[in-house]
């Protein structure tokens, strides 16, 4: 029996070495890659839902209840028609304190043919619960109750058997709606 000696040269050896180095490399490389995108796309992710978060929370705490509504003037019409209406209105729970200047409501009601629209802010008509009218640019905090006369004499002037639609907005927050149902249009009358 033949022994046969096989002998690395010394290049052979190192050329192994380098090539294992290069695939390592290679491999480290494409995790930094892949631990970079997946990083990328969490942090994207958390934003995200924190934007949700903050609008769902405008939306929700950034909102009026609308507490109550009745006819507080049925004499322009002679008694058949309601000249002005009270809301009733509270700031929902965990709101922030927000201005009247950022509160607008507005009624649609079918005119016959066209629907007519009576808009308006809080700024200038909003008063307590006792009647005094709150100060122009003032604000209204969470739980706060105040009420709001609409003059309803020129615009969506309601009879009986009418039916409205009301929207209480407050601006960069949510939206309140409400069906108005005018059953009698007799001074303290409840419509919603």
């Amino acid at each position: 029996m033949s022994r046969e000696n096989r002998y690395l040269n010394e290049n052979e050896s190192g050329a192994i070495g380098i090539g294992a180095m290069i695939i390592f490399i290679a491999l480290i490389l494409v995790a930094a890659v892949a631990s970079t995108i997946i990083i990328k796309t969490a942090e994207e992710l958390q934003q995200r839902a924190e934007a949700t978060g903050d609008d769902t929370r405008d939306e929700i705490s950034g909102k009026i209840t609308l507490v109550g509504a009745y006819i507080s003037d049925d004499t322009g019409g002679g008694a058949t028609t309601a000249d002005e209406i009270t809301l009733i209105l509270q700031l929902s729970a965990g709101s922030d304190t927000t201005l009247l200047t950022d509160m607008d409501w507005f009624i649609v009601c079918d005119g016959g043919t066209t629907a007519e629209v009576n808009t308006g802010t809080f700024d200038t008509i909003a008063t307590g619960l006792d009647g005094t009218a709150l100060a122009t640019g003032s604000s209204v905090d969470a739980g706060e109750t105040f009420l709001l006369p609409i003059d309803t004499s020129a615009l969506c002037t309601p009879s009986v058997g009418d039916e409205q639609e009301l929207r209480v907005i407050i601006d960069g927050g949510g939206e309140t709606y409400a069906q108005l149902h005018y059953n009698s249009v007799e001074n303290g009358e409840t419509i919603v």
